[in-house]
């Protein structure tokens, strides 16, 4: 997300356009290197040889190597079509052209996003990844990892409407009232050694659902680094701060960050 979030922030600041693409079937495209065989599915089994096995040559859904050998096939092309790969984030690509144009590619296992400053390097660039690679093309970036992006002339801002609202939706709270604060002054933070316990597994649902959210809603990381304090034995009283976290966010959907 940081790498996301910093080529959206140089996006905004040069008034470029942010495109993304999506690779179709991505795992099937890997190839492997060893030696891998699987047993006749149910349903195909040659008859008369039902003890003979299938030797892969490409990778499928499952097999453990498919992520390494689908990434070791983009790097590869992009690699070869003059990009260059940063030492700090393994899956951001730089490219620049003989007159200073830049182009700026992330991948996140099927999805691509870039940018640049130059249309018509750009418009190479997925003309070389649809003719190689089985892709969708999303156009302007607009819903990227449940986070809505709007670009406009003004800048990009970016939220989370629609994972807030299924948030609320997931722990019945969308028909609550909302307030104005995530957290009352002088509100307790402690262990509550004493408290009535809840469902552990429940109370971490709420945090890390919340905890995403804040991707977009900086005005809710102190409050969910509170209730994650006490992932570990959480009482009834967690449980109502983190009721109230919801709350507030029932009142706040649409808020986000503008670049």
């Amino acid at each position: 997300m940081d790498t996301v979030r910093m080529i959206l922030s140089i996006a905004a600041h040069n008034k470029w356009k942010i495109s993304q693409l999506n690779v179709k079937s991505t795992f099937l495209q890997g190839e492997i290197e060893e030696d891998v065989y699987v047993a006749q599915p149910p349903g195909f089994k040659v008859i008369g040889k039902e003890h003979y096995v299938y030797k892969l040559h490409k990778t499928f859904y499952g097999l453990k190597q498919a992520p390494r050998a689908w990434f070791s096939k983009i790097e590869a092309h992009f690699m070869m079509n003059g990009f260059k790969n940063s030492d700090n984030e393994q899956t951001l690509f730089t490219k620049r052209s003989e007159t200073r144009s830049i182009i700026i590619v992330s991948l996140y296992v099927d999805y691509l996003i870039y940018t640049g400053d130059d249309n018509e390097m750009m418009m190479k660039f997925k003309e070389s990844m649809v003719k190689v690679f089985d892709m969708l093309d999303f156009g302007n970036m607009k819903y990227f990892l449940g986070i809505e992006v709007k670009q406009t002339q003004a800048g990009i801002f970016i939220c989370q409407i629609k994972y807030a609202e299924e948030i609320l939706k997931k722990f019945d709270m969308d028909d609550c009232n909302s307030v104005l604060c995530p957290m009352l002054l002088r509100t307790t933070f402690d262990k509550d050694v004493e408290g009535r316990l809840i469902d552990e597994t429940y109370y971490k649902q709420i945090v890390g659902n919340l905890m995403y959210l804040t991707n977009t809603r900086l005005d809710m990381i102190f409050s969910v680094s509170i209730l994650s304090r006490f992932m570990s034995r959480p009482t009834e009283l967690h449980f109502q701060l983190a009721k109230r976290v919801l709350r507030y966010l029932k009142g706040t959907t649409d808020y986000g960050i503008y670049y």
